[in-house]
């Protein structure tokens, strides 16, 4: 497996467990009632996400050294190009439906940036989960 397959494959992991916790607990507070929304635990998950991350890529160029330095062929950059503009594509959906609660109630500041920040986690797991089929089609 190559460094930047590993590379994706770490962000897909590290983004469905960190900002998983953070969804599910938001969304259990909002269906039990309580629609209070938890900055601290936000900023853990953030925290924890950059850690996993810096953590992670340094073992996987550490298990390759030879395959993090060098520079992307065409290949690589065509299935990051394509990931990219995929994600682009979900991300402006995504974000059009931002009016959808507009027009079906009243939501709060809060709730919105939480709508929004879903819709980024939701194209972030996109980009990484369109990397590693790319990858392993052999595109």
């Amino acid at each position: 497996m190559s460094f930047r397959e590993k590379s994706a494959w770490i962000t897909l992991v590290t983004v469905l467990l960190c900002f998983g916790a953070y969804f599910g607990t938001e969304f259990a507070h909002w269906f039990s009632g309580d629609a209070r929304s938890n900055g601290f635990l936000l900023l853990k998950c953030v925290g924890a996400f950059v850690i996993l991350q810096l953590v992670l890529t340094l073992a996987a160029a550490w298990t390759t050294p030879k395959d993090g330095r060098t520079p992307r062929d065409e290949r690589e950059r065509m299935i990051q190009a394509r990931s990219h503009s995929i994600g682009y594509y979900v991300l402006v959906v995504l974000m059009l439906m931002l009016g959808v609660p507009l027009h079906l109630g009243h939501p709060s500041a809060p709730e919105m940036m939480f709508y929004a920040l879903l819709g980024v986690v939701i194209t972030g797991l996109v980009v990484s989960a369109a990397q590693i089929v790319m990858f392993r089609r052999g595109f």
